[in-house]
């Protein structure tokens, strides 16, 4: 019996342009509830939630900040309702049979049956339909997927255009393709009432339907790892940004460098520029240094055979010069020997006269004249005739009689060595003795265009230190200066009032000093004169008949020389004593009785002490007066007066 059921092929075939896009109604109805409606949903949802979420790697690529502001909001957002996804719940899928009966405008329409239906056969197809039916309905999904799905939805991409038109238009191919080769080859076509066929016919359908489920649930399995790409590339895409900012900064940094070590390359470019040249310079000075080296190198060679042969010679004089010092040594010794040998042959006590000229108001006055027999004899005449019966010629005999045109330079050359006594060792004493007028203080301090025995002493006193340097010696001077007036002792250099005593030296019994006197320390002979002049400014003088400035005191100045040869050990101590004695006068015509009574007194002493030295008396009376008390080291002994 014929099937009166429409056959397959003779569906009518839709004339629109096929759009493979999941009808609205159909997500609503599987929103709905359905285990095929579920199913269905599930897989395309997926897609469409997806898709809106996770936007392609290319726009997250280009939208990264705010995908990035998005994800870093806390927690994932909700999945967007399906039925607000707009255009994009619209999915492609490859359509099938029961797709096309719910195309709009293109609804299935069953074909005008040419036989009558059995009835029998209609409610035994009806039952098969509906069983079969019931087989074919895909079962639900579990809601484990669902939940994961949610949780966590697939990046997918949508499919492309082409590969979904390749699949939305397979069916239609194959149905034209059965179509043309039905009408070419007529191929047996399945009974309407062969449900067996059309069983059989089904499920190989159902099997190519699978399969390509099944390869879409790889393809699904694959894009659901998308996300975890996703955020791989993304983190290692900020990774890069920071280390692309961490480059730009180092290359920032490293740019600066640049610019510092390019001035720092110009600022040693132009040194080296420099150095260069002094460089060329100092290459030209140490050629010429160089040249002059090596002309001095030659002359050094010859230096230091000179030297060499200098030091031997030197060496050779510094032994003849030790020799030639000892033996000068010796020499002095010797000389300081025959020098007191000749003083002593000439006399310890020596006693030179010195006339005086006539003054212009003694010319018409003149008691006396002299005849000079030689060097050491004068005679002396009175003028008055009846004096001259009386008193006769007197012969007076000296160790030297100087006349009235003799110098000061005369006199001292005749007193000279005894400072070169002094030097060697011994005590002198140098004294003008004289009535007063007599022209003592003149011989010993003269005047300036003139200088007597005690300045020109002082001159030759340093000028034989200074020679005496030579020899190894070394001489200190000490200077005191005092003067004698009526028995009492005064310091010159000194305003004070001072007790002053003459004392022995505890050490030498011969030796004496004066107590509280004023000691200085000369250094040169400036400051010897400038105390000479101290001196005599205090020094006591009065009018007399004779002399309008008559000194009233004797004056002594004792200079105290020692001498010290480091080398040798040897020390000398000498003395220098320049006595200005005062000025004697009659006692009957002076108007200063007690003045003139104490110098003549003390002159008169001097007198006995000087002639009991020459007759070398036993006792010599020193201590009757304070001069002679003083001088007493100087006077007596191996001393030179």
């Amino acid at each position: 019996m014929e099937s009166r059921l429409p056959k397959p092929s003779g569906l009518k075939r839709p004339q629109m342009p096929i759009k493979a896009v999941l009808p609205t109604d159909r997500i609503r109805a599987g929103l709905g509830g359905g285990a095929a409606g579920a199913g269905a949903f599930n897989v395309n949802a997926n897609q469409t939630y997806c898709g809106n979420l996770l936007p392609p790697l290319s726009r997250d690529l280009n939208n990264l900040p705010q995908v990035l502001e998005r994800r870093g909001g806390g927690a994932r957002a909700a999945s967007p309702e399906p039925m607000k996804l707009g255009h994009r719940a619209k999915l492609r899928r490859s359509r099938s049979a029961c797709d096309i009966n719910e195309l709009r405008g293109n609804k299935r329409t069953a074909a005008a049956p040419s036989l009558p239906s059995i009835p029998s056969k209609v409610s035994r197809l009806g039952g098969a339909l509906t069983v079969s039916s019931q087989r074919l309905v895909r079962p639900a999904a579990p809601s484990s997927t669902t939940a994961t799905a949610v949780k966590r939805p697939p990046v997918t991409r949508p499919a492309p255009r082409a590969a979904v038109g390749a699949a939305a238009k397979k069916p239609a191919g194959t149905g034209a393709a059965a179509s043309s080769g039905a009408a070419a080859a007529a191929p047996k076509r399945i009974a309407p009432y062969d449900f067996k066929a059309r069983f059989h016919d089904l499920l190989e359908k159902h099997k190519v339907l699978k399969t390509k489920y099944e390869k879409q649930t790889e393809d699904m399995g694959e894009l659901e790892s998308m996300p975890q790409q996703l955020e791989e590339t993304q983190n290692k895409l900020i990774e890069t940004e920071t280390s692309l900012k961490n480059t730009q900064s180092d290359n920032e940094c490293l740019q600066r460098q640049v610019k510092q070590h390019t001035a720092k390359i110009e600022t040693i470019t132009s040194t080296l520029g420099r150095t260069k040249e002094e460089l060329s310079e100092l290459q030209a000075i140490h050629e010429k240094v160089k040249t002059e080296h090596a002309a001095l190198s030659t002359e050094v060679v010859h230096l230091r055979q000179r030297t060499e042969e200098l030091l031997r010679c030197n060496e050779q004089q510094a032994a003849e010069l030790e020799t030639c010092k000892e033996q000068l040594f010796l020499s002095n010794m010797e000389r300081k020997e025959l020098h007191n040998t000749v003083m002593d042959l000439r006399g310890n006590i020596r006693v030179f006269c010195r006339i005086r000229p006539p003054l212009e108001s003694e010319e018409n006055r003149m008691c006396c004249t002299w005849t000079y027999h030689d060097e050491s004899t004068v005679e002396l005449q009175s003028i008055d005739a009846q004096a001259k019966s009386k008193m006769g010629q007197q012969i007076f005999s000296f160790d030297q009689v100087f006349h009235p045109l003799s110098s000061q330079s005369d006199i001292f050359e005749m007193v000279s060595p005894l400072i070169q006594s002094a030097l060697d060792g011994y005590n002198i004493c140098i004294f003008a003795y004289g009535q007063t007028g007599s022209g003592k203080t003149y011989t010993m301090d003269g005047v300036p265009e003139s200088v007597g025995v005690i300045p020109r002493t002082v001159d030759l006193l340093f000028d034989s230190i200074r020679g005496y340097r030579n020899l190894g010696w070394e001489y200190e001077i000490k200077a005191t200066f005092l003067e004698i007036y009526n028995e009492v002792l005064y310091d010159l250099l000194s305003n004070e009032q001072k007790d002053m005593e003459i004392r022995m030296a505890k050490n030498n019994k011969n030796d004496i000093y004066v107590s509280n006197i004023t000691e200085e320390t000369v250094l040169d002979p400036n400051h010897l004169r400038h105390l000479m002049h101290t001196a005599k400014m205090n020094r006591a003088t009065a009018s007399t008949a004779g002399n309008e400035r008559s000194s009233r005191s004797h004056a002594v100045t004792k200079l105290e020389l020692i001498g010290r040869h480091a080398e040798k050990q040897e020390i000398s101590v000498g003395s220098i004593n320049l006595v200005d004695l005062a000025g004697s006068e009659s006692p009957k015509t002076s108007t200063r009785m007690t003045e003139t009574k104490n110098i003549n007194r003390s002159l008169s002493e001097l007198t006995n002490v000087i002639l009991a030295l020459l007759q070398k008396q036993d006792h010599i009376p020193y201590r009757n007066s304070k001069l002679t008390h003083l001088l007493m080291p100087s006077l007596g002994g191996n001393s030179k007066t």
